[in-house]
């Protein structure tokens, strides 16, 4: 049995991985092309071509401000569009997942490119705050790499990273950090398996995988 130090640090990633936001992305994304004259994705396309950083992705589909405040500008208007949307949920499995590793006394944070007053709001909003025992997002809109943000939380070992993209799995190489991914976000499967790290396709089998890893605490020896 694992004693406490030896139990992992659960790493969550938060859009496409504790919430289900694919449809809001994918319907703010396509209000932004349509008067652009960019014809719009479906959510095949989308979960084919997203990529981070999210400016990339953006100039692949033909759309490039150049200048920092046109970018800032078109971040902003993004993030608009998609507060709005009704179609936001959280993950299936994600809330029996977290629970589960709560009774455990396993920590859990969140690493996310998202703003970090959005992200802290949409934490309280889907019941997921109170237990994390850290909250790390983006001073921005930007959608950039998260590989800074991680480092700069210098985080021991062992560390589970769990994400829905490809970014999610380099990041946590860079780091040392094992990683899983689920294939119910923002990428197909079929490009998550290309980072050689486990996949799953929902968060339900999630618990299984790391108490089979790690070992389940007994209920005495749980954090409180």
């Amino acid at each position: 049995m694992p004693t406490l130090s030896e139990r992992p640090l659960l790493v969550w990633d938060f859009n496409g991985t504790l919430i289900d936001d694919v449809q809001a992305c994918l319907d703010a994304l396509n209000a932004l092309l349509r008067p652009r004259g960019i014809a719009p994705l479906s959510r095949e396309d989308y979960r084919r071509t997203f990529r981070f950083p999210v400016a990339e992705f953006y100039r692949g589909l033909g759309m490039a401000p150049t200048d920092p405040f046109d970018w800032e500008a078109l971040a902003e208007s993004f993030h608009m569009r998609y507060l709005f949307s009704k179609t936001i949920a959280p993950q299936p499995g994600a809330a029996e997942a977290i629970a589960a590793f709560r009774a455990a006394g396993i920590r859990q944070g969140v690493l996310s490119a998202l703003e970090q007053g959005l992200l802290e709001i949409q934490l309280r909003q889907f019941g997921f705050a109170e237990a994390m025992d850290f909250v790390c997002g983006s001073r921005n809109y930007d959608g950039a790499s998260k590989e800074a943000a991680a480092r700069a939380l210098a985080l021991r070992d062992p560390v589970v990273l769990v994400g829905d993209t490809l970014h999610d799995a380099e990041v946590a190489h860079s780091l040392g950090w094992d990683c899983i991914l689920c294939a119910a976000g923002h990428q197909t499967e079929e490009r998550l398996r290309t980072a050689g790290v486990p996949v799953i396709p929902t968060l339900h089998t999630l618990p299984e995988i790391i108490f089979g890893k790690f070992g389940k605490p007994l209920a005495s020896d749980t954090r409180l």
